[in-house]
């Protein structure tokens, strides 16, 4: 424990300007559960028609002490790919952060949204977002544990069943603090 300790206070020491980075793999907490995957059906139609579909939010454990920390910025990237069998669509993803679990998907505004097109049987990148700085307006992220969900919706256009999966391939926090950790 006082290895970590000491590790931890070089590691604020040499940030410099009073700062410390933590940069945070959040799909690591989703992998092991399998909740880094959405698997889609939607059957023929001849109109379009939509699905939805909500991953269980997932507590993320920060470093102890950035309760008490000033946060500077966050930036947070991410990224998936869909490995479609049949049909074309498009989804839109919606990644939310939250102090807890009460309403996650209701109470809460999305930090970040993107979309991209569904075409073809094979894997194609859905790109997310660029690194995007996110709004301070709260203090979501100044706490010891967050919770993290996604929310994907799928369209599929008129004509041949949309079947297939989307997988988060990317998604981090960088998140620079004033160094008050305790």
């Amino acid at each position: 424990m006082k290895a970590l300790a000491t590790a931890l206070l070089v590691f604020v020491a040499a940030c410099g300007e009073g700062r410390a980075i933590f940069n945070v793999d959040v799909l690591s907490f989703f992998q092991p559960t399998g909740r880094d995957t959405i698997p889609y059906t939607l059957p023929p139609s001849a109109i379009t028609i939509s699905a939805d579909s909500f991953i269980t939010p997932v507590q993320i454990s920060l470093p102890p002490g950035l309760g008490s920390s000033t946060v500077d910025s966050v930036t947070v990237t991410a990224a998936a790919v869909a490995d479609n069998q049949a049909g074309t669509g498009s989804v839109q993803f919606e990644i939310f952060f939250a102090k807890d679990t009460v309403n996650f998907y209701t109470a809460n505004t999305p930090y970040l949204q993107a979309s991209g097109t569904i075409t073809g049987t094979q894997p194609s990148t859905v790109p997310l977002l660029a690194p995007a700085t996110v709004s301070l307006a709260d203090t979501v992220f100044n706490t010891n544990t967050l919770w993290v969900g996604v929310h994907a919706a799928l369209t599929q256009n008129a004509g041949p069943g949309l079947t297939g999966r989307v997988r988060l391939t990317t998604l981090t926090l960088r998140i620079v603090l004033q160094d008050k950790i305790l």
